[in-house]
């Protein structure tokens, strides 16, 4: 994801400086026009830095360390902050930097890396509203529409998981009747384009089911352990919150159970492919997903 949008900010003419633990995915960038952070040190005098990481840990360890982010950082210089975490970090995070004199943006986006590429994602952005207003230009170039939900920094964190919560019920809800009519002996193709083509024309309908329906589980947009931590952080929030979400329960279930099957590697749409295997189907999984 993070990559896409670097390659459309360069394609806009920014000055772009980029840090990857991928050194490849660091070098296609420079190549493109981009110059590498060896340090974090190196982004003291920017005016914004963008974050698109995988889990709270990882996060934490590159804003909260010695010679960390919020360290290194001048004062009025925007973080924003595209991971999907937990609001509490989120939170946390909007504090620390106030205190630096730097600003914060919980900037998580709904979409996958093809959205990204093309720029339909949808941004959800919260923080603090004068330092959303002066980033909010720079977020418009990366999707289809921004939507500002209040100065509450963890709001759009929790607007993310909310959002995946409802995709994996969807993906989960797609694989069980797929498999139901696979085995009654409906052709698949078919019975999505009845589907799709009637009450169920979602974005996420459309997009997993076909890949639910041809098997298309690799590359995977996302894979099914990066899902297992959207929803264990979901079902805290709930918790937390004195919200029952039992369906978000049992689909978090069957995402480990995904992951139990060596199949982490795959996108989270494997679903599909675990209620298939389960309807005693059989499967033409990817050899490297074996």
């Amino acid at each position: 994801m993070g990559s896409a949008i670097a390659h459309n900010l360069l394609a806009d003419g920014l000055d772009l400086i980029v840090h990857d633990r991928d050194a490849q995915r660091c070098s296609a960038l420079v190549a493109a026009g981009a110059r590498a952070a060896a340090e974090l040190c190196d982004l003291a005098d920017a005016d914004v830095v963008i974050t698109s990481l995988p889990n709270d840990e990882i996060v934490s360890n590159l804003v909260f360390a010695r010679d960390g982010l919020i360290d290194v950082l001048k004062t009025d210089a925007v973080h924003i902050s595209m991971s999907t975490i937990s609001p509490g970090l989120s939170r946390r995070m909007a504090e620390d930097h106030a205190h630096s004199g730097q600003g914060y943006v919980a900037a998580p986006v709904l979409g996958n890396p093809d959205l990204a590429a093309a720029r339909k994602l949808f941004v959800l952005a919260s923080g603090e509203a004068a330092t959303v207003a002066r980033v909010t230009p720079l977020l418009a170039r990366l999707g289809q529409q921004v939507f500002d939900l209040g100065e509450n920094a963890a709001a759009a964190n929790l607007m993310k998981l909310a959002g995946n919560v409802l995709t994996a019920q969807t993906l989960q809800g797609m694989g069980e009747v797929i498999a139901l009519l696979r085995k009654a002996g409906v052709d698949p193709h078919r019975a999505f384009a009845v589907l799709t083509g009637s009450l169920f024309d979602g974005k996420v309908h459309k997009t997993y089911g076909g890949k639910i329906v041809e098997e298309r589980y690799s590359p995977p947009g996302m894979t099914a352990p990066l899902a297992v931590k959207d929803l264990r952080l979901a079902l805290a929030e709930a918790e937390v919150a004195g919200v029952p979400m039992p369906t978000a329960s049992l689909v978090h279930d069957r995402l480990v159970a995904l992951v139990a099957r060596g199949w982490a590697a795959l996108d989270w749409s494997a679903l599909g492919a675990l209620a298939a295997a389960d309807a005693g189907l059989p499967l033409m999984l990817d050899a490297a997903a074996r």
